[in-house]
């Protein structure tokens, strides 16, 4: 489950599978299973921002990137 998906709509959701499926494709095999997106929220800019498993934090963009 991932916390705070219900507050999502169905653009950005599509934009947060889209880019972690990205993110995860960037990473070394040991590191996949971390990749797992446990909460997801809106920054005060409106940015997508996910915590994954592993505990590191992103701002998810438009353009298929992250930061």
């Amino acid at each position: 489950m991932i916390i705070g998906i219900q507050n999502l709509t169905d653009k950005q959701k599509e934009l947060m599978y889209r880019v972690n499926e990205l993110h995860t494709k960037c990473v070394g095999n040991d590191y996949k299973d971390g990749m797992k997106i446990t909460k997801v929220w809106l920054d005060e800019k409106k940015t997508l921002c996910v915590r994954l498993l592993n505990g590191d934090w992103y701002h998810y963009y438009e353009n298929g990137t992250w930061a």
